[in-house]
């Protein structure tokens, strides 16, 4: 069972208004205030650790992402991202759909305070996607294996249905606190029931958040949020099980044991953001730690300006 959640785990793979600063009272609204065409360049990496006792393994993924506030209206923004310059440390394909990403404009709408409504224009964000993963899978026409794989990777996700899943992490972190309210360091904070994302099902798993402020800049500038989300552990474990059932009954093998509802899974996710008093995030990093028999998964997303 370990090296089976081992391989389960391989593959296991929102803004305008004022970001106000009241330094007599150390207070933060956290809101952003951008206009029409600003315009802001980022620098995205995310490396991937899973170590058991066995073996290290280790997989960083960088790209930059252009944003730029393309219209206002009343109080709905419209903003977009344009993704390139996708790298991997790593010359070989690799099962990511980021593999096929170069040139691609993702947009979307958020509400006045930066919370995520829906996005917009996905024919144009699918078209530039295919596009690019025809140019990419060229690369490897003489390679059948290769060219085969990507063909069945570009599939799965070029359809309305499956596209924004490649983007929405990004999006979901850097717009994570806009619109929470507001907060005096270390004193208030958020707590609230949420979901985060599943570890064997397609179904989110139930989690407790709680989000605050962990500082003010002795410059006024900008501030410091934090927030930390941890999977609900008797959820998970009933998961788990009901996971090696179902598998058990696909491959007509012995049914789990009752006892792996004991089975301890550790799972939570922090983000820490340093966003400056105009509602640009300047860094962001959001770890995800999952701890289960011999496995230990850290995936670390770092979004920087440029």
């Amino acid at each position: 069972m370990k090296h089976l959640f081992t391989l389960i785990l391989f593959t296991f793979t929102f803004l305008v208004g004022f970001g106000q600063i009241n330094e007599k009272d150390s207070l933060v609204n956290v809101k952003a205030f951008w206009n029409v065409d600003d315009t802001k360049k980022y620098r995205i990496t995310t490396k991937e650790i899973r170590k058991t006792q066995e073996s290290t393994a280790q997989e960083e993924i960088s790209y930059r992402v252009n944003i730029k506030v393309e219209n206002i209206f009343e109080d709905e923004r419209t903003i977009s991202w344009f993704y390139s310059d996708v790298n991997f440390n790593s010359d070989k394909f690799v099962n990511n759909p980021l593999f096929l990403v170069h040139n691609i404009p993702v947009k979307f709408v958020v509400d006045a305070d930066g919370r995520f409504l829906r996005y917009e224009d996905l024919n144009a964000t699918l078209q530039a996607f295919i596009l690019s993963a025809e140019k990419i899978q060229n690369k490897y026409i003489d390679d059948e294996e290769t060219f085969k794989r990507i063909s069945d990777l570009a599939k799965r996700f070029a359809n309305k249905e499956n596209i924004m899943k490649i983007f929405e992490k990004d999006i979901r972190q850097f717009h994570l606190f806009f619109g929470t309210g507001e907060f005096i360091p270390k004193m208030n904070a958020l707590e609230f029931n949420s979901y985060i994302d599943n570890l064997f099902t397609n179904a989110p798993t139930p989690a407790k958040t709680t989000i605050k402020l962990n500082e003010i800049a002795f410059t006024g500038t900008n501030y410091i949020m934090q927030s930390y989300q941890e999977a609900d552990k008797e959820w998970l474990a009933n998961s788990w099980y009901n996971y090696l059932k179902e598998l058990a009954e696909k491959l007509g093998s012995e049914a789990p044991d009752e006892s792996h509802l004991n089975d301890e899974i550790i799972y939570n996710v922090t983000t820490n953001s340093r966003i400056k008093d105009n509602g640009w995030i300047s860094y962001s990093i959001e770890t995800k730690k999952v701890n289960f028999q011999d496995t230990d998964y850290t995936l670390e997303r770092r979004i920087e300006l440029e």
